[in-house]
């Protein structure tokens, strides 16, 4: 092939076209990196969620309600608005009869779980890239609620 030094060949709009063409693609990563990133902060948030309701209900101090408000408004200061006391179950494994915590015997199993539409917690509007459409996170605590203690008024004779 032979070259001409003082020639060259017009390539005028060639960086426009190669934009055109990899600008689609490059969207898309983007796009879902950032969703998939949304999605690991979210399911970490819920989980913390979970987490922080079974500490609660391991203290054995407040009732079943208070607890799922507890969890609703961890998620709400983090950032998930779109969160209800409905999504937040709070199960007695060890005793099912029993569902106050408050009312537990001392090393009753408890499970918090947390159910988050992922629909309402995306940021973006475009398709979805995975078929997830809930994130759930559970925690599994045991009661550790005291157990009443009598003493003895009389000194033993040994």
């Amino acid at each position: 092939m032979k070259i001409h030094p003082g020639k060259t060949q017009e390539r005028r709009g060639t960086a426009a076209v190669e934009l055109a063409v990899c600008l689609p693609f490059l969207l898309v990563v983007v796009f879902g990196i950032w969703e998939v990133g949304r999605m690991v902060q979210v399911q970490e948030l819920v989980a913390n969620a979970a987490r922080e309701g079974g500490r609660q209900a391991a203290a054995g101090q407040t009732s079943s309600t208070a607890i799922r408000q507890y969890v609703v408004s961890y998620l709400n200061r983090n950032g998930l608005t779109g969160v209800d006391i409905s999504m937040v179950t709070l199960t007695n494994l060890t005793t099912p009869s029993a569902t106050e915590p408050s009312a537990s015997n001392q090393l009753d199993q408890f499970r918090v779980t947390v159910t988050v539409p992922y629909s309402t917690v995306r940021w973006s509007t475009v398709a979805q890239i995975t078929s997830t459409s809930t994130l759930t996170a559970s925690s599994d605590w045991f009661s550790m609620r005291n157990m009443p203690v009598t003493v003895s008024n009389t000194i033993p004779t040994n």
